[in-house]
């Protein structure tokens, strides 16, 4: 079963369904980017009660999957094509430092929860359950971050990368990737192998391949890429 940031997708409460309901609509685009989040509107949409709605919406602002201004409507974020850059940056600013600290004390337990994940991740895309493919990716980056015993660097991955779901789920979806080759494998070797910066290095090779499949939609739609090389920080080897 594919955990959503610590609720199943068979919740037992009301508040959760509405939660798993309102991320899944975002994450496939059912709810565009920019789009309001009426009350109204999504209690006939959705057939949620209107306490549980409000809590849903409460918690997807915090994990920033919605933006919700004082005395307005709250609306799906969206990331503008001037932001990816940023977006990804972001990433490897907080993910390789994350993946670093991560190698010198993972346990074995923790490496197979690792296993587990990677192996789901690859049945789901080749189930072509795509959605839970790119939840359970979310899993995996953030059981690398809390392997590194911060959770305060932990939280600012999983927000962080609740911003990216959407972008992943796209890529999967129109660029059907069918690689052979596991998409996490390479992470988590480093990880076992305990060497901090070969740990730091894969995930920012990690990090860079998809920006580049950001990149390659992007031009599908016609859209001028940006620069690749841009999303490294200042005096990051690349």
């Amino acid at each position: 079963m594919t955990l959503i940031q610590g609720v199943s997708e068979s919740p037992k409460t009301k508040t959760d369904a509405a939660y798993v309901a309102l991320r899944r609509a975002i994450v496939t685009g059912e709810i565009g980017p920019n789009e309001p989040l009426d009350e109204n509107a999504l209690l006939q949409r959705y057939d949620l009660g209107r306490t549980p709605l409000r809590e849903a919406l409460k918690r997807l602002t915090r994990e920033q999957f919605a933006t919700w201004p004082p005395h307005s409507t709250p609306f799906v974020r969206g990331v503008a094509g001037d932001e990816l850059t940023n977006l990804y940056q972001t990433r490897i600013i907080l993910e390789e430092p994350a993946s670093r600290i991560a190698a010198a004390s993972i346990t074995d337990a923790q490496l197979d929860e690792l296993d587990e994940i990677s192996v789901q991740i690859e049945e789901l895309i080749a189930g072509a359950e795509i959605y839970q493919a790119v939840e359970s990716a979310h899993a995996l980056h953030l059981a690398i971050a809390r392997s590194s015993g911060n959770r305060f660097l932990a939280e600012a991955v999983s927000n962080l990368n609740c911003g990216s779901l959407r972008l992943w789920y796209t890529a999967h979806e129109r660029l059907h990737d069918q690689t052979k080759t596991p998409r996490h494998s390479h992470l988590i070797d480093a990880l076992r192998s305990r060497d901090p910066e070969r740990a730091a290095g894969e995930t920012r090779k990690h990090i860079m391949r998809s920006y580049q499949r950001q990149l390659a939609l992007q031009a599908q739609h016609s859209i001028a890429p940006l620069a690749a090389t841009s999303i490294l920080p200042p005096g990051t080897l690349k």
